[in-house]
């Protein structure tokens, strides 16, 4: 790999690093401040949806700017609010300040993977997609278990603690910042067999349809979990947050298993069946958690759920910039990152409500449904690989006649 593709891994460490300790507190700093669960899913949902917007300014400065200016002053757009976290006081301002984070975690997501994409073979590409989210997700192990520890040292108000994680969240994104720099650098594109079936693949319309309705609906479907787990857990369990900073830091290590497994997906087994099959086995999960089981079993539940999402994700990704033509790379890149965070916007105010009226059960049965809709349209995406041989039967029966 290019070295600035190791720039890139090691700024989405960071970002990680950043996600994890801002996620792992923001709910109960949020609750400290008078804020219910039900305003922090309408903080969630206004944030998040602000994220989707916020691919339409993308798409049209990358006609004007180079993707290094969009991709550092993504940095800068995601970097700068964390500093202002640790004095939200209000629905208003949490959602402004989550607003402009999101936002540019869009534009790092959507350009950075684009650009790192490029700089690699196709062949190599789920590959890079998948250490990026065992970057991110190791940063998350180390993370959790930084509050866990450095929570039971601090002989604080519980306020006075979370606005000192919220503090540090902001000074791992500074580090993000800064390795975003070396990562932005051009390299030589890598060399890669161009036919004309690539230039116009038959298939795109199929595709951006598939890749947004599959991202929009698994994004709503994890946004349980990736933002209101410990809700969930505090909730259903009555557990303190120590113990759920634990559950949530060994959650990222049964992640990091999905994300490695993904590549073996890639070489033995084709994506559509791999999809239905990992998305049933979600149903089945998220169904038995709402019987009310032990807890052992809920967190075995929850492991096994987020093991099958970062199976898929880096398909996901591998199709939403491989299934296309160069030209428009990165707006599928840009439309999955968007429709992915769009669901899990309009999710959130959903769960959030939910919650807040003590409906756990039916916010994993909603989970459920989107989890079924998700993977089945991940059945409806073709793969480049299949249209190039297929291509490459139809040229060499030409050329034997």
């Amino acid at each position: 790999m290019p070295r600035p593709v190791y720039f890139y891994l090691a700024a989405s460490f960071f970002m990680g690093l950043a996600n994890t300790v801002f996620d792992v507190v923001f709910n109960f700093y949020l609750a400290e401040r008078g804020i219910s669960e039900g305003d922090a899913g309408v903080i969630y949902a206004i944030a998040t949806g602000a994220m989707a917007v916020a691919v339409v300014p993308l798409l049209l400065l990358r006609r004007f700017v180079s993707q290094r200016s969009l991709l550092l002053g993504a940095a800068v757009f995601y970097t700068v609010p964390f500093a202002g976290l640790p004095f939200v006081t209000s629905v208003a301002s949490a959602s402004i300040v989550l607003s402009l984070i999101l936002s540019g975690m869009l534009g790092l997501l959507s350009v950075g993977n684009a650009m790192a994409g490029a700089q690699v073979p196709d062949t190599a590409r789920t590959r890079l997609f998948s250490t990026f989210f065992i970057c991110y997700l190791g940063a998350g192990v180390v993370g959790s278990a930084l509050v866990s520890v450095v929570s039971g040292l601090l002989h604080t108000s519980d306020l006075q603690k979370y606005r000192f994680f919220l503090l540090l969240a902001f000074l791992a994104a500074c580090v993000m910042l800064v390795l975003r720099l070396p990562s932005a650098r051009p390299v030589p594109q890598v060399t890669a067999t161009v036919t004309p079936v690539e230039t116009h693949l038959p298939d795109e319309r199929r595709n951006f349809v598939a890749v947004f309705v599959a991202a929009g609906f698994l994004g709503a479907s994890i946004a349980l979990f990736f933002r209101f787990a410990n809700v969930l857990f505090a909730q259903i369990y009555h557990i303190p947050v120590s113990d759920i900073s634990l559950i949530l830091g060994s959650d990222k290590v049964i992640s990091i298993i999905g994300a490695i497994f993904a590549p073996v997906l890639v070489k033995r087994f084709s994506l559509r069946p791999s999809a239905a099959f990992f998305g049933c086995l979600a149903v089945v999960g998220l169904i038995l958690q709402s019987l009310a089981v032990p807890l052992v079993v809920f967190v075995v539940l929850y492991l096994a759920r987020l093991l099958f999402n970062y199976c898929l994700m880096p398909l996901l990704d591998t199709v939403a910039m491989s299934g296309f033509a160069p030209a428009r790379q990165v707006v599928s890149i840009a439309l999955r990152q968007s429709s992915f965070y769009l669901g899990g916007a309009v999710a959130a105010a959903v769960y959030g409500s939910l919650l807040g009226a003590g409906r756990w059960q039916a916010a994993l049965w909603i989970s459920a449904g989107c989890a079924l809709v998700g993977s089945l349209a991940m059945t409806l995406v073709r793969s480049p690989e299949s249209r190039l041989v297929r291509a490459g039967s139809g040229k060499k029966v030409l050329e034997n006649a």
